[in-house]
């Protein structure tokens, strides 16, 4: 979205970067950003490309919050949580991903997505979060050790993918003080 500013005879645009939460309206950019994911990198460890109604399925059926990061060209990053074990003595606590265009790497929309999706997680009541990255990813690391998550264990050859095993290490941040409330 770009807004004109008049200034005397001058009009300035100004760009309108967002972080807001996930609209349906989104899911086509957030299922190519996803896809790019799975296609070339081992951030994601799907092997075959999620399609549209998947991705759908998926914000339709959330139980946790989603945002996406908005600039003049539409959606170019995003960051969801979800379920980490569906039995019930896990409810408090949540798995976090955050997917950004290549082209945007860098760029600090990881931290930004993931500070507006930890607090809200903390506003629901969400006591732990976790988030797994598949070993080595030096930028993952340092994204979540930016976001006070600290590292909690590595699981040796986790994943097969693109010919090669990957080990996947677990980072968690406690969220809160005090005994959690229900969410």
């Amino acid at each position: 979205m770009v807004e004109f500013i008049e200034l005397g005879y001058l009009r300035h645009s100004v760009t309108m970067a967002m972080v807001r939460p996930a609209e349906e309206r989104d899911l086509e950019a957030i299922n190519r950003i996803e896809n790019e994911a799975i296609d070339r990198t081992f951030a994601h460890f799907g092997v075959v490309p999620v399609n549209l109604e998947e991705t759908q399925d998926a914000y339709v059926d959330r139980k946790h919050p989603w945002f996406i990061k908005d600039l003049d060209e539409g959606v170019v990053a995003f960051a969801r949580a979800s379920t980490w074990k569906p039995r019930e003595a896990y409810r408090w606590t949540t798995e976090v991903g955050v997917y950004v265009d290549p082209e945007h790497h860098g760029k600090g929309f990881g931290q930004e997505l993931y500070r507006h999706l930890f607090q809200a997680l903390e506003s629901n009541g969400f006591r732990t979060i976790v988030a797994g990255i598949a070993l080595p990813n030096d930028a993952s690391v340092r994204l979540h050790e930016a976001m006070r998550m600290k590292h909690v264990g590595t699981l040796p050859n986790m994943g097969f993918k693109m010919g090669e095993w990957r080990s996947v290490g677990y980072w968690a941040l406690t969220l809160g003080d005090g005994p959690p409330e229900l969410p």
